[in-house]
């Protein structure tokens, strides 16, 4: 994962809503959401909510952490029978993203929540 639009606001006083903006854009495939699910079993492609907890700079690093608000469902066997309803429900993680600030490339960690 690359964030290149953080990292030049990195220092600025936007830098939290650009971080924020710019991991809501990406493509939900790309967290590790599915990993965080509670209530379901599949997450749903909508943007997440971004809330930043956290920045720190540690050995040359921002290291962020981030609650994410995203919408999963669980999905029964999807056959015309099959009685339970397929509604979207929130879930809710913490993610730790450690960025390189040179090159954007960042490592994302799920937390226990």
């Amino acid at each position: 994962m690359r964030l290149t639009r953080a990292v030049r606001a990195w220092g600025m006083p936007g830098f939290r809503d650009e971080l924020a903006a710019e991991i809501a854009s990406m493509d939900t495939a790309e967290l590790p959401l599915q990993r965080a699910l509670r209530y379901g079993n599949y997450v749903l492609d909508q943007p997440p909510t971004v809330i930043i907890n956290g920045v720190d700079e540690r050995e040359g690093a921002i290291v962020v952490r981030a609650g994410l608000f995203f919408a999963g469902v669980d999905a029964g066997s999807c056959c015309a029978s099959d009685p339970t309803p397929v509604e979207s429900h929130q879930e809710y993680c913490v993610l730790q993203l450690t960025i390189d600030p040179a090159t954007g490339d960042a490592r994302i960690e799920l937390l226990d929540t």
